[in-house]
């Protein structure tokens, strides 16, 4: 069944089939839900309320783009880019036949321009595929249509839905460099295994393709693969930064860990000249706890 819904006021399109359930707001491109059948429980986490109309919702898979933050633009930047306010098309959903579901989605500069675009080239602009079955693969397409280079920096920028933050350990991040935006982005070595020991903003470097949520709490784990992404992000800012927020009940804080590919600087920037493309890939599914 493919259907159009409603999440907090924004229209969705809602995919639900023999394998999962899934639901995407056109607001953003921004999957907000993920449900394999096969566990039964969704593996995204979303707040209960939006900070306003205009504003995204919190939580799901938010799309960052074509900056991730404000890297390598002015303080005026759009948190995170531009195209996370704005509304997606629509261009393919139809069931394959193995069952699952794919979902092409595009946003188009309009004549004036990206709104909050910085001079951003309308010619160069996103488009995401999202395959619904058994696992959630999501793939975030540029393709530089534009006469001039450009560079980018972008994300996937996921929420994860687990049992208690505290007590889960993210595995692929044992030996690996960060930049720790909390300790002004100084750069630090994760010598021992991942856990949650207060507010958490990282950029891991180098940080491989392949990496896992075990959660005791909920007794799962997740699978996360990405690809051309040497950049992972992990986040969650804690019982005390969760109010700054806003939009986020402050006793809902540790329900979430946001586990991101991305291509972040200094190291993971992707300049593209004219004609060429590249795009980020993310694949997350549930699992036994520790397979």
């Amino acid at each position: 069944m493919i259907t159009t819904s409603a999440w907090q006021g924004l229209e969705t399109l809602l995919i639900d089939t023999a394998l999962a359930r899934c639901e995407i707001a056109l607001y953003g491109g921004q999957v907000l839900s993920f449900v394999p059948h096969a566990d039964g429980r969704d593996l995204l986490w979303c707040s209960a309320g939006r900070l306003a109309d205009a504003r995204p919702v919190r939580g799901g898979v938010p799309v960052c783009w074509p900056w991730f933050a404000k890297q390598d633009r002015p303080p005026e930047a759009i948190q995170h880019g531009f195209v996370r306010r704005m509304r997606w098309r629509v261009v393919t959903c139809a069931e394959r036949p193995d069952g699952r579901v794919r979902v092409l989605l595009q946003v188009a500069a309009p004549p004036e321009g990206w709104p909050g675009g910085l001079g951003w080239p309308a010619d160069c602009a996103p488009e995401l595929e999202v395959l619904v079955g058994d696992a959630l693969e999501l793939s975030l397409r540029t393709v530089n249509r534009g006469e001039a280079p450009v560079t980018l920096t972008q994300a996937l920028h996921t929420y994860f839905r687990v049992g208690d933050v505290r007590r889960i350990g993210i595995a692929g991040l044992q030996g690996l460099r960060y930049l720790d935006k909390l300790r002004d982005f100084g750069e630090f070595a994760q010598e021992a295994a991942w856990s949650f020991d207060g507010a958490c903003d990282r950029i891991y470097l180098r940080s491989g393709s392949r990496h896992r949520i075990d959660d005791p709490v909920l007794e799962r784990s997740i699978a996360i693969e990405s690809e051309r992404s040497s950049s992972t992000v992990v986040w969650n800012p804690g019982a005390e930064g969760i109010a700054a927020l806003g939009d986020v009940p402050v006793a809902d804080w540790y329900q979430y860990v946001c586990v991101e590919a991305a291509n972040c600087a200094p190291l993971d920037r992707v300049t593209l000249g004219p004609g060429e493309e590249t795009t980020l890939l993310q694949r997350i599914s549930a699992v036994a706890l520790g397979g």
